[in-house]
């Protein structure tokens, strides 16, 4: 199945930021099968489960589309220790350790209601225990999980009516022409469970004026918080007027007694693990902050306090998983630059006379040269050959 060029954008794929290694005790590997006798590796989904003593409800957390479980750990741990509640990262395919070499709206909601039939029937926890909460695209992939089933509370954080929507606002008309994902609007219109909704007034990636239309769409109990001064990449945690005050009012109100969980051991088994990370791979892509947030080993955020270093490994056939690895950054280097493309804000287009075309031309030619000849060796050539990409499309 070959995916259109938007899912490629929606679903960019960013470097590993962790390996089977990583997250001791809370890094889990669950079958589809949920048999974990009869599964092969490349059957497990990795989860992260974050366990609070005295919780009283389960977060599953759903994450935005350049962050994995590696980045979305400390503010997700930040939740849980500050909400007091379990919080269960679920990994998208492809992203991460999780397996694949793609993903869409279909693949990834696949991963979530398989998190969700571990939660209910591996773990025992009621429906009316677990919240669901995504960010930016995870909102998607909540509230169309939201508008099947009743839940203890659905938050959405910098939500979007749906994708369709949203690229409109910047190409206009051509939008028509997109296959719709994520109808949140539509879905919204069908969810029974408490909401609330989170959104910042200075995000200028998706206008706030969704999360208004999602709040007025909806026909559940509903709390809107929009927020001053948060923009679509504002530390949540570092400002918790933004989501914790209101999330653990939310919360609060909804969940009053304590929700104990017991994992199996077989959960915890490396050996289910669906692919070894190369260490040097992760070592060489925590040099680029491909999230906003950051949380890479140059900008000193988020992820670095819970890295404790790549382990080595034994590794077949070197040659070709550096051509391998070589082939994904490249790809997530040119998604990256086409998504910037799309979702420039109107009035952002340089223009150029035939001369200056001619030179940029020739620039890009050298950059993705330079790229594909030499694949993973420095942050530099990677940004380079973003900006050039971007260039080139924006022609």
């Amino acid at each position: 199945m070959e995916l259109d060029l938007l899912s490629r954008v929606i679903f960019p794929r960013p470097p590993p930021t962790y390996t089977a290694d990583h997250f001791p005790g809370e890094l889990l590997w669950v079958p589809r099968s949920l048999n974990p006798q009869t599964a092969k590796p490349e059957d497990c989904v990795p989860l992260c489960l974050l366990q609070r003593p005295g919780a009283k409800c389960l977060i599953l957390y759903f994450h935005s589309n350049f962050e994995d479980i590696g980045r979305a750990y400390l503010f997700c741990r930040g939740v849980r220790d500050r909400l007091q509640a379990h919080v269960l990262i679920v990994e998208y395919p492809s992203y991460g350790i999780c397996p694949g070499d793609q993903c869409d709206e279909h693949l990834v909601l696949d991963c979530a209601r398989l998190a969700l039939r571990f939660v209910k029937d591996v773990l025992r926890c009621p429906r009316s225990s677990i919240v669901l909460m995504g960010r930016s695209i995870g909102t998607g992939v909540a509230t169309q999980l939201a508008a099947e089933k009743h839940y203890g509370g659905l938050v959405l954080i910098s939500p979007f009516n749906s994708i369709k929507d949203l690229v409109s606002s910047y190409i206009g008309p051509a939008a028509s022409f997109i296959t719709e994902r994520f109808p949140n609007k539509e879905n919204i219109a069908k969810v029974t469970s408490p909401c609330l909704f989170v959104h910042g007034k200075d995000d200028s990636m998706i206008p706030f004026v969704h999360c208004q239309q999602l709040f007025e769409a909806c026909g559940a109990r509903k709390t809107l918080a929009l927020q001053e001064k948060m923009d679509h990449n504002s530390n949540l945690l570092m400002y918790p007027a933004f989501l914790l005050d209101p999330l653990r009012d939310f919360l609060g109100e909804y969940f009053l007694e304590e929700l104990s969980l017991n994992v199996p051991s077989w959960a915890f088994d490396k050996q289910m693990c669906p692919q070894s990370t190369p260490s040097g791979y992760v070592a060489d892509s925590q040099l680029t902050c491909w999230a906003p947030d950051g949380g890479c080993g140059v900008c000193h955020a988020a992820y670095t306090d819970a890295c404790k270093g790549p382990l080595p490994r034994p590794q077949p056939d070197a040659s070709k998983r550096t051509v391998d690895m070589s082939k994904q950054v490249l790809e997530a280097t040119i998604s990256k630059a086409v998504e910037h493309s799309l979702l420039r804000p109107p009035g952002g287009e340089v223009m150029r006379g035939p001369g200056e075309a001619k030179r940029a031309s020739a620039r890009r030619a050298s950059a993705l040269r330079s790229i594909l000849d030499t694949g993973l060796k420095s942050e530099w050539q990677s940004q380079n050959a973003e900006d050039e990409i971007e260039e080139m499309i924006s022609l």
